[in-house]
């Protein structure tokens, strides 16, 4: 997902193809090249779609566009998931501390979405150490709904019934199939990255190409999986030398 390699044959779709089927982009830095002064046009974006999933970092480095990112696709009326290449070079709660940090206050309206899919070969590889990131995000942010991106052969290569993952939504990367294959863990998928090679300039970003997946579930599903979320502000004030914060609902 995150990697530069070379990209599936392109796949050209005329636009009543995407307004017929429910798809949405999944976006980082490389949609948004950071030496020039334009950033993505969201606003193009939400014209062909109700929702995008944005890199939040990798390892413990935030994505350097992702705050810009973040803020423009919530001005234009997008439903936001965020994602983490998970880095077997970082230690895994670390890495699950270090996007807590970066979401803040606003962790968007999709799940968080754990990307396992690197081949670092690093101290912390592997589903234990999965397993310890995932169950810090749990203990950071309570309120939040996990999903897991991976690919089939990928996964049973380093987590064959591994059932503990079954419990999260899963985010399939599969390319040039009719349908792809999950991993026997899980019973379905919920969302499936058919290409990374998608027309990039239909949905605003500056790279040509883009990875686009299909939700699996019509656009009312999909806004109904995913109602409006309050974002919760917190007001502090100070009473002699006691700080006492409060939260209220925006």
């Amino acid at each position: 997902m995150d990697q530069p390699h070379q990209p599936t044959p392109n796949i050209q779709l005329p636009r009543e193809y995407f307004l017929a089927s429910f798809i949405l982009p999944d976006i980082s830095f490389w949609q948004n090249d950071p030496t020039t002064p334009q950033e993505i046009n969201f606003q193009k974006m939400a014209q062909m779609t109700q929702g995008v999933i944005i890199r939040a970092g990798q390892n413990l480095w935030e994505d350097v566009k992702f705050k810009t990112s973040w803020r423009g696709a919530r001005q234009a009326g997008l439903l936001r998931g965020s994602y983490w290449f998970y880095d077997s070079r970082a230690n895994p709660k670390r890495q699950a501390e270090k996007w807590a940090q970066v979401l803040g206050d606003d962790t968007g309206e999709m799940e968080l979405w754990c990307d396992f899919e690197e081949r670092y070969n690093g101290p912390f590889k592997g589903w234990r150490h999965w397993f310890d990131f995932m169950e810090r995000l749990k203990a950071l942010l309570p309120n939040k709904k996990l999903g897991v991106y991976t690919g089939y052969f990928y996964w049973l290569e380093f987590a064959p019934g591994v059932t503990y993952f079954s419990q999260y939504p899963l985010w399939i990367a599969a390319y040039n199939t009719a349908a792809p294959r999950i991993p026997p863990i899980w019973n379905n998928w919920t969302y499936w990255q058919f290409t990374d090679n998608g027309d990039g300039t239909l949905f605003g970003v500056e790279s040509l190409n883009i990875d686009l997946n299909y939700f699996n579930g019509s656009e009312a599903e999909f806004l109904a999986r995913y109602p409006n979320v309050q974002q919760p502000a917190t007001i502090v004030a100070k009473f002699g030398n006691t700080l006492v914060e409060y939260r209220r609902v925006s």
